[in-house]
């Protein structure tokens, strides 16, 4: 596994291969101005010298803390089966920790971090987090894996503050991780996807998954629970691991005579068996998967992709609020090879190193994992500074698929996306 220690400053526009050579990087640190301050915490994270807290500092000592530095680690899957869908995950956390680290840091402190590749699969994530926690010594851990329960007990019982994306139905059931939000958590569902299928008119639906992933499985089942809440019968499920007859598949859809078809697996797998199954008339009215929302998605299967509806747990750029002016801000200082930088991926990077600025902020001038732990989970309202569709309670909401999201459809030339109203649509927690 790689093992790359990245300390963030001016030398961070190098292009990332080149980070990966060199294995260590360092630069000068960037003057407040070169950004605007951007604040985690009213003002908690904010432009600071760093020297009103020295003596503080200097007895602070603990895992991953330092006098002027707190090292994190990072995992998430840079090989392997899944690895396209996380491609610029590390560069969001690259600019979000970029901007923090011109601002000053956190308390005086820089952000730094050590990352692993979990290799897409469970026991990869399992050494990652070994690696860091029992090699490293890390403070804490900024993590987006479809792997990421495969460690989740062994972070919970050594009492690791994790941030990121909860892609795996573990992540949710665990007090220690915090994510933005919910897609999957097994047992529980929302009404929000069976209302909005309901609402364009759809009756009966097939459901594409992949018997391969676990995170497919479950995304699928409270798919049918929301579906058939509001009445609509899920009357197939299409599995799409291989696509190898393709085909086959697409004629699968048609003949089950739904008209609505919503996916679970990856945007291009999903676009590949619409494509086939488009290829002859079909009845299909309401396509809906959370994996298309990506323009270089739309530009390899345009011919696919006209009219489908997609979903975000975040506010899409379309909408280009602040919070997303100044997102691309930091990704055109820190991580100027994404091209383009509105990527999803990208923006789950950034909102993740802005739950851990979140949680450092709050757990004081001297943070260890405990205050750390403590302080974040009695959140409430975290909105990552305007990027979420609503707010998250971090106190209430521990462990529920989140009910809050925003629609968008594709529009029918398929070069861009079109925002959905009301943005965003919030549902009812359905019980198991």
């Amino acid at each position: 596994m790689p093992d790359i220690t990245v300390r963030f400053a001016a030398a961070m526009r190098t292009p990332r291969r080149r980070w990966r050579r060199r294995g260590t990087v360092r630069g000068a640190r960037l003057a407040c101005a070169a950004l605007a301050c951007l604040s985690v915490v009213s003002g908690l994270v904010a432009c600071t010298s760093g020297q009103s807290t020295g003596t503080h500092a200097a007895s602070c000592v603990g895992p991953g803390i330092s006098r002027d530095e707190i090292h994190l680690g990072m995992i998430y899957p840079d090989t392997g089966i899944t690895a396209s869908l996380f491609a610029t995950f590390r560069d969001g956390v690259d600019a979000r920790l970029g901007v923090a680290n011109a601002a000053g840091g956190v308390n005086g402190r820089r952000i730094a971090y050590t990352w692993r590749d979990d290799a897409s699969s469970p026991a990869g994530n399992q050494a990652a987090a070994h690696s860091l926690v029992d090699n490293n010594a890390v403070f804490g851990l900024i993590e987006s894996s479809l792997s990421a329960g495969a460690s989740a007990d062994f972070l919970h019982g050594a009492g690791i503050p994790v941030t990121g994306t909860s892609l795996d139905p573990d992540w949710a059931g665990h007090d220690n991780m915090f994510s933005y939000s919910n897609l999957v958590a097994k047992g529980s569902s929302v009404s929000t996807w069976g209302r909005f299928v309901a609402d364009q008119g759809g009756h009966r639906a097939v459901l594409v998954q992949s018997a391969f992933s676990r995170t497919s499985m479950v995304l699928a089942d409270e798919m049918e629970h929301s579906l058939r809440a509001v009445g609509i019968p899920v009357v197939d499920r299409v599995d799409a691991t291989s696509l190898i007859a393709v085909a086959a598949l697409g004629q699968q859809v048609r003949a089950s005579n739904a008209d609505v078809m919503i996916g679970t697996v990856t945007g291009a797998a999903f676009a590949s068996l619409l494509r086939a199954t488009r290829s002859q008339p079909s009845k299909l009215r309401v396509i809906l998967s959370p994996t298309n929302y990506d323009q270089l998605l739309l530009d390899r299967y345009r011919d696919a992709l006209p009219d489908v509806y997609t979903f975000t747990d975040y506010q899409p750029f379309e909408l280009n609020l602040p919070a997303h002016r100044r997102f691309l801000q930091g990704m055109r200082a820190h991580a100027p090879q994404v091209t383009p930088p509105t990527q999803q991926a990208a923006l789950a990077g950034w909102i993740s190193a802005d739950m851990f600025l979140q949680g450092l902020a709050v757990a004081g001038s001297c943070p260890n994992r405990a205050s750390f732990l403590h302080g974040l989970r009695a959140l409430r309202g975290y909105t990552a500074d305007g990027l979420l569709p609503a707010a998250v309670d971090f106190v209430a909401n521990s462990g529920q698929v989140s009910p809050c999201y925003t629609f968008l459809r594709i529009n029918h030339d398929a070069s861009g996306f079109d925002v959905l109203h009301p943005a965003p649509r919030c549902g009812q927690e359905l019980a198991e």
